[in-house]
């Protein structure tokens, strides 16, 4: 990877978290520790030419995991394709809630909906779309949903080309830790016809490199990414306390 497109995502990395922090102390009550443990994952998607918001049908993004949505909308406010107003006004007037929803923005592909149905809904866009990559970021907790399973099965056995799953694997839901999880065995995964690939979620060439091997792969991919929930910030950091619950303003504060 050049070097100043790793500097470029270290230089956005280090903005977007200080952005977030901003307008949480404005009182949007975006989900923390999960939108931070899959920034860096969308800041690659959205800084390194894979998801182009600009060119709306380049590519198709669905963030899966919508409680994560202030990772799109940061980024969104930071290439001037949606302004600080919006969001407010649109939060003001409800049109903002804790997930993701197709009415939030033109740039929103799908809603988040009830948990396990956008890789369902990544492979209809896959089939229609064969030309086009289509990207999904999942969390870990909600693999337990089997409408996940009948999707990535479904993949496998049509040799479906074009999907790439990201799981953040934070190892924590919202309300309880992910300790061990065998349905990412290698010895199940593996037997699935796809390319499964392991990478430090937080490590920019790592995430850069995969995501360029899987554009060039004529094979659909899992990506599980480790990583930390609530990263970037030692009070947050794998503390299930900031799944929902607000930080005092004077603690935000110091942290910008």
């Amino acid at each position: 990877m050049e070097r100043n497109l790793k500097t470029k995502f270290l230089e956005k990395g280090k903005k977007l978290r200080k952005d977030f922090i901003k307008i949480l102390l404005d009182g949007f009550k975006f989900h923390i520790g999960g939108t931070l443990s899959c920034l860096d994952i969308c800041i690659v998607l959205f800084y390194g030419n894979f998801i182009d918001l600009k060119k709306k049908r380049k590519n198709f993004f669905i963030l899966s995991k919508g409680h994560a949505l202030a990772c799109l909308f940061l980024t969104l406010i930071d290439q001037k394709l949606y302004s600080l107003s919006s969001l407010k006004k649109g939060y003001k007037n409800l049109k903002f809630g804790g997930q993701l929803d197709i009415y939030n923005s033109k740039y929103v592909d799908w809603n988040t909906g009830s948990l396990g149905h956008s890789i369902g809904v990544a492979t209809g866009l896959a089939i229609k779309n064969p030309e086009k990559k289509i990207f999904v970021i999942v969390g870990d907790a909600e693999f337990e949903e089997g409408s996940i399973w009948e999707a990535i099965f479904y993949i496998s056995e049509k040799k479906i080309k074009n999907i790439l799953i990201i799981i953040d694997r934070n190892r924590m839901s919202a309300s309880s830790i992910i300790k061990n999880k065998e349905i990412f065995d290698k010895k199940i995964i593996n037997q699935l016809y796809f390319d499964v690939v392991r990478i430090n979620g937080h490590n920019y060439e790592k995430i850069y490199k995969s995501f360029k091997k899987f554009k060039k792969k004529d094979k659909s991919t899992i990506i599980i990414a480790d990583t930390i929930k609530g990263k970037g910030f030692k009070i947050f950091e794998n503390n299930k306390k900031y799944s929902h619950e607000m930080p005092k303003n004077e603690i935000l504060k110091n942290l910008i």
